[in-house]
């Protein structure tokens, strides 16, 4: 096969398959944590559709490919938040929490259009969880009325949609990898070992965030600065205005619209816990952070796992209370006020 995608074989043999049958799908969801590999995915199958050299196997070598690759092929045609915010100012964009009604609508024009040059249109749509309820409505009425022409592909971090759409869709949950897979995956692209089994720990099997993060040294950098900064915290029981006036910066952040800033922070922080939940518990070969195994011995030896154990969970409950709406800044500050101390 000449899919080239790392891992998801499952996935990449049911889709292989039905294409050569005839069998697939008009509409598709593939749904996991962001960076596990569904747009390239979904690029493959476009390319699977369409390749000059025949049906179900990609070549990605001739002029379709190529240009399903580069985005220009007239006959697969992407949106998502990204393409949203191209089209409006930057400090709007970042505002921007959904999938409009015009974005749907202007994605919906190309499934009326037949294919120009290729066998079939294909319409991807990025950050689907995204659809507010207008865009949601919108999108089942095109689910329930599909062009025979056109494969419709929803790519989502969750399943969080209308159940009336995920029911007219063929579903393909993504997993993350083992982190063994990931390592040869970076391996074989020229990373060096070490590097590569870093990266593959902290990707937490993702093997798209980590091919991301190996050609984006500052990635690196801003991880490991933030991660300096969530462990110094806790060294701060004793000089609370250090500790507020992080969680009122990341209030700001939020209020400005920079949401997911605060949830990769809060995301980052509750796997440094958990890792030293881990070592606590007698499991250091799972931890994420193999970088900073000293420092991990060092917090899960002064603590108590029950201790460990709750705050992991104040950390998800934090994140859950912010998409409810709470308040940021009284909901990072209670969860400050309930850090670990010995």
């Amino acid at each position: 096969m000449s899919w080239n995608i790392v891992g998801h074989e499952w996935a990449v043999d049911q889709l292989r398959r039905s294409i050569l049958a005839g069998s697939d799908a008009h509409a598709y969801i593939f749904s996991g944590s962001p960076g596990l590999g569904k747009a390239a995915l979904a690029l493959h199958v476009a390319m699977a559709l369409n390749c000059e050299r025949g049906i179900g196997d990609p070549c990605q070598e001739c002029r379709a490919c190529r240009r399903i690759v580069r985005g220009s092929h007239p006959d697969v045609r992407i949106a998502g938040m990204a393409s949203q915010a191209a089209a409006i100012k930057a400090d709007e964009a970042a505002r921007q929490k959904e999938l409009k009604i015009a974005t749907i609508r202007e994605w919906q024009h190309d499934i009326s259009l037949r294919p120009y040059e290729g066998r079939r249109r294909v319409l991807i749509l990025h950050d689907a969880e995204r659809l507010n309820e207008e865009s949601s409505n919108a999108m089942l009425k095109t689910l329930e009325e599909p062009p025979d022409y056109a494969t419709i592909i929803l790519v989502a971090n969750s399943t969080d949609l209308l159940p009336t759409i995920v029911s007219r869709c063929r579903v393909l949950r993504l997993r993350p990898l083992p982190r063994r897979q990931v390592v040869e995956a970076l391996v074989a692209r020229n990373i060096v070992a070490t590097d590569a089994e870093l990266l593959a720990a902290w990707s937490g099997g993702r093997v798209g965030w980590a091919l991301a993060a190996a050609a984006q040294p500052e990635v690196i950098a801003a991880r490991q600065e933030q991660l300096s900064a969530l462990v110094e915290l806790g060294g701060h029981s004793h000089n609370r205005g250090t500790a507020f006036r992080w969680a009122e910066q990341r209030a700001k952040e939020y209020r400005g619209g920079e949401q997911e800033v605060v949830f990769a922070w809060l995301d980052l922080w509750q796997g440094w816990w958990r890792d030293v939940l881990l070592v606590a518990a007698g499991c250091p070969e799972s931890v994420i952070n193999i970088d900073r195994r000293d420092d991990l011995a060092h917090e899960a030896a002064r603590l108590r796992i029950p201790v460990i154990h709750a705050f992991v969970g104040r950390i998800g409950t934090a994140t859950q209370q912010l998409r409810e709406n709470g308040n940021p800044q009284l909901v990072l500050e209670n969860l400050l006020l309930h850090m670990p101390t010995v």
